[in-house]
């Protein structure tokens, strides 16, 4: 319709004009009007007229919504134009700030094509390789390696997608010499996955691997100079254990001679001196091995009440000669088994133990074990009431090579090591130590070990379910130890505090049995009972003893007691013991150690007995011990002469040791064993070794060359008897076990 008033207006207007002029001409001319006419062509013109018109006004308005439609798009075009322009301003920023970071970086950053020529660096990359920009784009980068250094080579282009990023090191020359550069090249792919770019960043590392180089220099220097260390303990264990076998070992034989009480008591100082010597090395080389880290825990499992029942048997002795006592105490929960290194806990109480003994010369020493607050731990205790410790002397009694008192390590003797390696097992075994203590009333040591997989069950005793007892001996920690056990058991236990207490509790006729110690008073225990007799009607009494005083059974037992316990007491010996007294068993058919193995009794044989040791001290020792027992014995001083002697003729065990000219213990027992399962020789024979080298793997060592079991110098004669029963030829008549 807006395209009808352009094209037809103008000769509608211009007709409607001619009509008009003709209209009027025709009244001018007087002729007639044409109504039909002037109907005809009058009122269209006007028609079309008016519809141009508004035709027309149409148009304006198009026109108007145009001109405003325009007027919006121009806005929105300079609102898009100010945008792009502020985004580019930010381009440009980010662009800057990007290549300032690139330039300044101290990073080797450059990108190459997949041919290897590059196609952009930055200045580290200029300043490093010492080329100009210009000159580096397009060609590509080879720089030379160092040919001392072994350089990695660069990764293939070739690689999938997933590996995008690759390290390696390189040694290449530089402005500043030969520089270590470790790279990092990332892959650049297209939309399709090919290699379009590769981005590599290198950093110089080479002050790095000169401090790497030096550590392990450093390092190298440490474990030579600790095996240095090893070598020289091992030497000198080895050098002094030799002579010390002599003379713990001669004397031995010496005191079992007929001495004067003068002689005696000279040779005893001797040993004791001997064996003072053996246990500091003992302290040193432990120390030793666990500062190196090379003293490995194991796991068996093992009863504490066991253990600790053993630690105070292995101390009585030295308690007996200074008139003290030691007492065991395990909770009942740990008569079964637990699992730890049961050789390191015992080598942990023996120290503490030791130490308490060591330090007590009245009263005494009370070992138990019972479970921690929390019962995930055991919990060993060592307490005594000896000189006790003072309190600015207990943050530093665990430090190495200290006592809590200079004048102490005078009297008492001792390295200072002891309390040091004990905490080291302590805390390698998973545990905690600590100690309280009260100058001139004694200490109390602790630590405990974690609770593993509790195994096995309890010995089975007697129930004392109804029995009342009551427990008299001088010191009250013996006192509490026998209570304690014999309420486990089911009994009515109480302790009395001297004989007055002991005379009224016995009074009231409230008790069954009474358990005496010998030592309750100065006077003798069968006058203690006789002073007590007329208030024992119906009660039983057990005497407690020292093994020395076995002596004085008879007379106990004439002055009236029931039975008795040899000291330190076991729970079991204890509780048959009580048992069989009550129910009216012989003293002289009850088992008082039940709880001890027995060994199966045997005939001793006479064994050939072939000793190749170099020592000469040595070889007497071996030859007077071996005749003791009734072996034929021939030595001889290095490996090659034990080869010949076993050529010539049979023995039944041989004793080897490691260290000899010549030829070695260790190389002449591979050739025996070689020519036993060669055929040549038709039986095997029991090797032994017989060494001072004690340190951790020599054992090892010695049976991987086919020795039987290890003897450590000084040699102990009850250890040189177990190995002839174990491996030597049994008696006729004898079980394979025994």
């Amino acid at each position: 319709m807006q395209d009808y008033p352009r094209n037809f207006a103008t000769p509608l207007l211009l007709a409607a004009i001619a009509a008009g002029t003709a209209f009027v001409a025709w009244n001018g001319l007087g002729i007639p009007p044409l109504p039909s006419l002037v109907t005809g062509l009058v009122l269209p013109c006007i028609l079309l007229l008016a519809l141009s018109l508004f035709s027309a006004k149409q148009r304006v308005q198009a026109l108007d919504r145009r001109s405003e439609e325009l007027a919006r798009v121009k806005v929105e075009l300079e609102t898009t134009v100010r945008s792009l322009k502020l985004r580019h301003r930010e381009l440009q920023n980010s662009e800057q700030r990007y290549r300032g970071l690139v330039e300044q970086q101290g990073d080797v950053i450059l990108r190459r094509l997949p041919d290897g020529r590059l196609s952009f660096v930055n200045d580290a990359f200029c300043r490093t390789f010492g080329a100009s920009r210009d000159n580096a784009l397009g060609r590509p980068f080879a720089p030379p390696y160092h040919p001392g250094e072994k350089s990695e080579v660069p990764p293939s282009l070739d690689v999938p997608a997933s590996s995008r990023r690759m390290q390696y090191e390189q040694c290449v020359k530089t402005v500043s010499g030969w520089r270590w550069i470790v790279w990092e090249d990332q892959v650049i792919r297209n939309e399709t996955g090919s290699v379009i770019e590769v981005q590599s960043i290198g950093r110089d590392v080479t002050e790095q691997k000169q401090m790497e180089s030096a550590l392990r220099e450093a390092r190298d220097k440490a474990e030579e100079a600790s095996r240095a260390k090893s070598m020289f303990l091992a030497t000198m264990s080895h050098e002094i254990r030799t002579p010390m076998n002599g003379v713990i070992g001669m004397t031995g034989l010496l005191l079992d001679t007929a001495l004067t009480p003068e002689q005696s008591s000279y040779a005893t100082a001797v040993r004791e001196s001997g064996e003072a010597l053996l246990n500091i090395i003992n302290d040193i080389l432990d120390f030793s091995k666990i500062e190196s880290g090379t003293m490995p825990m194991e796991e068996t499992p093992f009863s504490p009440r066991t253990l600790i029942e053993s630690v105070s048997e292995l101390l009585s002795q030295r308690c007996g000669e200074k008139g003290i006592e030691i007492a065991t105490y395990a909770h009942p929960r740990f008569s079964g088994n637990i699992l730890s290194d049961e050789g390191r806990v015992r080598q942990i109480l023996l120290n503490l133990a030791g130490n308490a003994v060591k330090f007590t010369d009245q009263g005494g020493v009370r070992i138990s074990a019972q479970p921690d607050a929390d019962s995930k731990f055991i919990r060993f205790e060592v307490a005594d009431t000896g000189i006790g410790i003072a309190d600015s002397d207990l943050p530093k009694i665990f430090q190495e090579f200290t006592q809590a008192d200079s004048s102490l390590a005078r009297r008492y003797g001792g390295t200072g090591l002891g309390l040091a390696i004990t905490q080291r097992l302590v805390r390698a075994l998973g545990g905690d130590i600590g100690v309280s203590s009260t100058l001139g009333r004694g200490s109390k040591f602790w630590f405990t070990l974690p609770i593993r997989n509790t195994t096995g069950s309890a010995v089975q005793l007697p129930s004392l379910t109804g029995i009342r007892i009551l427990v008299y001996t001088s010191f009250h920690g013996l006192s509490e130890a026998l209570v304690s056990q014999l309420c486990d058991a089911g009994a009515d236990a109480f302790a009395a505090k001297g004989i007055a207490a002991a005379e009224t509790a016995l009074s009231s006729g409230a008790f069954d049995v009474i358990l005496m110690d010998t030592t309750t008073t100065n006077s003798p225990a069968a006058e203690v009972l006789i002073r007590l007799k007329a208030r024992l009607q119906g009660v039983k009494s057990i005497v407690l003893l020292r093994a020395k005083e076995r002596a004085t059974l008879q007379g106990l037992q004439s002055a009236g007691f029931d039975g008795y316990l040899i000291k330190p007491v076991r729970m079991t010996s204890l509780v048959n013991r009580v048992a069989a007294v009550v129910s009216g068993i012989e003293p002289a058919d009850a088992d008082l150690n039940a709880d001890e193995p027995k060994l199966p009794e045997t005939r001793q044989l006479s064994l050939r007995v072939l000793v190749a040791e170099d020592n000469r001290i040595n070889v007497m020792l071996a030859n007077a011990l071996l005749a003791k027992m009734g072996h034929h014995v021939d030595t001889v001083s290095n490996g090659r002469e034990a080869l010949e002697a076993l050529a010539r003729a049979s023995y039944d065990f041989v004793l080897m040791d490691v260290h000899m000219p010549e030829m070695d213990g260790l190389e002449a027992t591979r050739r025996i064993r070689q020519a036993e399962s060669s055929g040549k020789r038709k039986s095997r024979t029991p090797i032994v070794a017989l060494t001072a080298s004690t340190l951790e793997g020599d054992r090892q060592i010695c049976v991987d060359a086919g020795m039987d079991d290890f003897l450590a110098k000084p040699l102990d004669p009850s250890a040189l008897k177990a190995a002839f029963e174990k491996y030597g030829p049994k008696p006729i008549g004898a079980s394979k076990s025994a």
